[in-house]
């Protein structure tokens, strides 16, 4: 029993590192070809930013980061900000989001 509790107790605290995409690209199909990777034990979200004339950058983030960044209303001029929290949740990027959302709205 006691071998069984010293391979269990420590198995219970490992945590399953977060994965997001991290990319930089002309597009969104263009950054995620870049793939997924497994972010830092201490990253719990995943960010994708989107520039108007500028690209997509994708990249491990913080909760912290997100909701300071949602509370303050960051905001640059031409630049959407998504973060999300689950393991590649930021594949899609904002402008394909707002996209996703128009068609669904509208196909109704």
């Amino acid at each position: 029993i006691k071998s069984f509790l010293s391979v269990l107790v420590p198995a219970i605290f490992i945590q399953k590192a977060l994965h997001c995409y991290t990319c930089m690209g002309s597009n969104n199909e263009d950054c995620n070809r870049q793939g997924s990777k497994a972010c830092p034990s201490y990253s719990d979200a995943c960010a994708a930013v989107v520039g108007h004339d500028s690209g997509v950058i994708k990249y491990c983030s913080y909760k912290s980061f997100c909701s300071q960044a949602n509370s303050q209303g960051y905001r640059a001029p031409g630049v959407k900000v998504h973060c999300c929290y689950s393991d590649d949740c930021n594949v899609t990027s904002p402008a394909s989001l707002i996209f996703l959302n128009f068609v669904l709205i509208f196909s109704k």
